[in-house]
């Protein structure tokens, strides 16, 4: 702290010494500090100005004594926590090691991320498999079902209904005998004859009885066939339901099907993931191994000491598993290339053989017309030796009767040329 010229030369007039803890007076001072007692001669002639000024540079002082020794006390209290003076040569001994630390914590904590993601992804793999494993329920269920449906199908007869429309005022019976080619008959005459036979007098009572029973069942027919048909429509209406529901069945199996072969490929894809995140973490581990045989330090709570041997030995066996399907897929697609390159060569062959085969047919071809027109040029040679007299044309044996020959057999008519075009094409 700056310290006034009044503050001095105060100091200089009492003589204060000044030391490692404050001022010392050659004045006697109390235990707390609080309080000083100063040896001056007081006389009679002091003015009351000085003695204030004195009495204010004292307490002054006082304050400043008390700041000073507060502040001894707190450097001291510094001093002995910091240790005493800087060490460079262990800072720069510590800095590798703070550095490595660093390092190895950043591994610990990607390790443990690695950790964290196996276990989500095993997570999600067991809620893809509980998924599968209920879509092959519900498709096993729908499979059985239209399985049950083909099978009731197949048992039922065959079922070719007659839609006969039944309008008002017509009995049922009536359509019926209509549609068997019974069309003499009409119901509703013969039921008023049956009525007023029934009522005639002149009949037996046998005959009456038989009129009466007639009737009777005639009337339980007519009512016979009206629920026959409504048993039908009803028949009809429930085909037709079990019809639309296997379709929807078969539908269902179909989306189904499709759910069951995407749930199938998220499990590949997630079992690929999990075995790839395992082969990493058991290469972070080896690397861990290896830094360890290097002869770094290594503090507690490394990840190959959170991990036992067998989870260590599954860990191993990950990865070769992974190892393996990394190259089982490689193999898979040089196979495929292999196919596809044998199906091109085989095409190619057939290709070449079918080239051959052609060039060879052109080539008979060529022969025989070449041979054809070896075989037709005497001939014209020897009917242009003996020319027909003008008169005599029957006599002339070269003559032809009809259509001439040369103009059929010459290498150079129309018909040769054609002839010509087919053996090319």
């Amino acid at each position: 702290m700056d310290v006034t010229r009044e503050e001095e030369e105060f100091l200089k007039k009492h003589g204060v010494i000044e030391t490692f803890y404050g001022y010392d007076e050659e004045a006697s001072v109390d235990s707390d500090g609080s309080s000083l007692s100063f040896h001056t001669d007081r006389t009679p002639d002091t003015e009351p100005e000085e003695g204030c000024a004195r009495e204010e540079a004292e307490l002054r002082y006082r304050q400043l004594t008390q700041e000073y020794q507060a502040l001894q006390r707190a450097y001291a209290l510094l001093t002995e926590t910091a240790g005493g003076s800087f060490d460079a040569e262990k800072e720069i001994k510590v800095k590798p090691d703070v550095k490595w630390v660093e390092e190895k914590q950043a591994l610990y904590q990607r390790n443990q991320e690695l950790v964290e993601k196996v276990r989500h992804m095993e997570v999600e793999e067991l809620r893809l498999k509980n998924d599968i494993q209920d879509a092959r329920d519900q498709n096993e269920l729908l499979e059985f079902r239209i399985l049950e449906l083909e099978e009731r199908e197949r048992r039922s007869p065959g079922i070719n209904f007659q839609h006969l429309h039944f309008p008002e005022g017509l009995s049922p019976l009536q359509i019926y005998c209509e549609a068997e080619g019974v069309t003499d008959i009409v119901i509703t005459e013969l039921m008023k004859k049956l009525d007023i036979l029934g009522d005639n007098a002149n009949l037996s009572n046998e005959e009456q009885v038989v009129v009466i029973h007639a009737r009777t069942v005639l009337t339980l027919a007519e009512k016979w066939l009206e629920s026959i048909e409504m048993t039908k429509s009803a028949l009809q209406q429930k085909m037709l339901d079990i019809e639309s529901e296997k379709d929807l069945f078969s539908k269902q199996k179909g989306y189904l099907d499709e759910e069951l072969d995407y749930r199938k490929q998220s499990m590949d894809q997630a079992h690929k993931r999990i075995l790839e995140l395992e082969a990493m973490l058991f290469e972070a581990l080896q690397q861990e191994e290896n830094a360890r045989m290097e002869g770094l330090k290594m503090d507690d709570g490394r990840l190959s000491d959170t991990l036992s041997e067998q989870e260590r030995e599954g860990l191993r066996r990950a990865m070769d598993q992974w190892k393996r399907t990394v190259m089982c897929e490689l193999r898979e697609r040089d196979a495929q290339i292999l196919r596809e390159r044998m199906e091109l060569l085989h095409l190619m062959q057939q290709v070449n053989n079918n080239n051959n085969n052609n060039n060879k047919q052109i080539h008979n071809r060529e022969k025989k017309v070449t041979a054809r027109r070896s075989w037709f040029q005497p001939a014209g040679a020897l009917c242009g030796m003996s020319p027909a007299a003008p008169g005599d044309k029957d006599l002339n044996p070269c003559r032809p009767r009809g259509p001439s020959i040369s103009a059929d057999l010459n290498p150079t008519s129309s018909n040769f040329d054609d002839i010509w075009c087919t053996g090319n094409s």
